[in-house]
């Protein structure tokens, strides 16, 4: 027999070309003018259309299969799901003769890649054997569908963990923003291995725990986490110093988070962007643009994204550095050829705004090459009111009006822009429309950490135990901050 008409020479060759291949029409004409063909040449065939979402031929060759095993159905029902198909997936899963550990799984997690998590449990409770993998794909089905107490139940009942289900856990909370839980799953992670578990955390482990202790400003719970890095010699990677960087800015370290950045022997533009913005969110602002500058000049590696671009534009801003902001803007398009986005058109709208430069903002939205937005708008309005430019305030409230009519945050701007003008019929008028609508403003929140315990205060909180004691020092901040302004 020639070299060529070797099945398995054939079949290596078939693999090759569905892999590689841009489209499948390679593959196909392989497989036409193989002289014979193995359930592996079949199998192989069908996944290739499967992976380039070409459904119907993939079932015209299954449908064709002299002979199919356990793949040749896992093939079809896997290119279902992740089709998001799940009513034909489930049709050919109801088929199967004989299901294996992967069909199961499969099915459980195509559902609740859709959300569909009543099938998915459906499904799981018909597994006759549960493994690792059906338990966390249906912790992360719940999770995905904020429902965070079934995630929960589910985690506690597993039988057995591993640190793929550890991590979907304390993802799920993140997820959720249910910060505080997900740190508790990570200490108990911990402690699990201290009682002699096998379950160490991972850098997706730590980078999850770290974006917990950013979003509560848990800076003391976040240095933990960094001396656990360097006590057990896990490699810094990018993903996991970006992490670290994200971290100790928003935890008001800027210190920390420079010292990091310095340590790392490899960067990506994330890297960059997650200091800049750092920098400027602690009001360092000169120092994120000049952060931003040898980037630039000086390093040959990266290449400025229009991510950064939006990073530095805020760092502007924040700082009115107004002049440095439009050097900028056309800097993205002259130097790097980055084509602005509304997001950096609104930074720039953002920058006039902050400095008073109200009517050049105008001219500045309405030269735009699309359509302003609400929240374009709603920021040329916002400096209407605080340099009372009486003539835009309406003009502006009707654009936004007509943009997101419902959205309570832009009604109360509106509502909040016509009381500072005076305009209080226009008031009314705007609170009558919210209250017969039914829309309520949800209130801010913020979170601070006091010792080992992590607060959470609502914009004119009444709930709080200890209301009466903290509006009390608020009032004597504010006492002690009239005084200081009248000497």
């Amino acid at each position: 027999m020639g070299f060529g008409y070797s099945v398995f020479v054939n079949n290596t060759l078939l693999r090759f070309y569905s892999s590689c291949s841009g489209s499948v029409g390679c593959s196909r004409k392989l497989f036409d003018e193989m002289l014979e063909r193995d359930v592996v040449s079949w199998n192989t065939m069908i996944c290739a259309y499967m992976g380039h979402g070409e459904m119907e031929f993939a079932m015209g060759l299954f449908d064709l299969m002299p002979e199919r095993n356990v793949v040749s159905w896992n093939s079809v029902v896997t290119g279902f799901c992740k089709a998001g198909e799940m009513r034909l997936a489930g049709l050919i899963f109801e088929r199967m003769i004989v299901r294996n550990e992967f069909s199961w799984n499969c099915m459980i997690s195509g559902y609740a890649r859709v959300g569909d998590m009543v099938n998915a449990r459906l499904v799981f409770d018909q597994m006759p054997e549960k493994t690792v993998i059906s338990w966390t794909a249906m912790i992360t089905g719940y999770a995905n569908v904020r429902d965070v107490m079934s995630a929960s139940v589910f985690f506690n009942l597993m039988p057995v963990k591993n640190v793929v289900s550890w991590n979907a856990m304390i993802a799920g909370y993140v997820h959720n923003h249910v910060f505080d839980q997900a740190l508790n799953v990570f200490h108990q992670m911990l402690m699990s291995n201290s009682d002699g578990g096998s379950c160490r955390p991972d850098e997706a482990t730590l980078t999850t725990a770290l974006s917990a202790c950013a979003h509560l400003g848990s800076l003391e719970q976040g240095k933990w986490i960094e001396s656990y890095i360097k006590k057990y010699n896990i490699g810094l990677s990018v993903s996991l110093g970006n992490t670290l960087i994200d971290m100790f800015a928003k935890c008001g370290d800027i210190e920390n988070a420079k010292l990091v950045f310095n340590g790392m022997r490899n960067r990506s533009i994330f890297t960059w962007t997650t200091l800049v913005s750092g920098l400027a969110f602690n009001g360092l602002c000169r120092e994120a643009l000049d952060l931003f500058d040898t980037l630039c000049n000086e390093n040959d590696k990266t290449e400025p994204d229009d991510v950064i671009f939006i990073a530095v534009l805020s760092a502007c801003t924040h700082g009115g550095l107004v002049e440095e902001g439009k050097r900028v803007f056309h800097q993205m398009m002259r130097q790097f050829g980055i084509e602005p986005r509304i997001e950096h058109y609104g930074c720039m709208v953002d920058l006039l705004s902050r400095a008073g430069k109200v009517e050049e903002a105008l001219s500045f939205v309405m030269s735009m090459p699309m359509e302003p937005n609400a929240i374009i708008w709603a920021t040329l309005l916002g400096s209407c009111q605080v340099y009372g430019n009486r003539e835009l305030v309406q003009v502006v409230s009707k654009r936004i009006l007509g943009l997101e009519p419902s959205n309570p945050a832009y009604l109360m701007l509106i509502s909040n822009s016509n009381a500072s003008m005076g305009r209080w019929e226009d008031v009314l008028n705007v609170r009558a429309t919210m209250r017969n609508r039914g829309i309520e403003k949800v209130p801010g929140c913020s979170s601070i950490q006091v010792g080992n315990k992590v607060l959470e205060f609502l914009v004119k909180d009444t709930r709080h135990e200890r209301t009466s004691e903290i509006y009390e020092s608020l009032h004597s901040l504010n006492d002690h901050l009239k005084a200081s302004v009248d000497n």
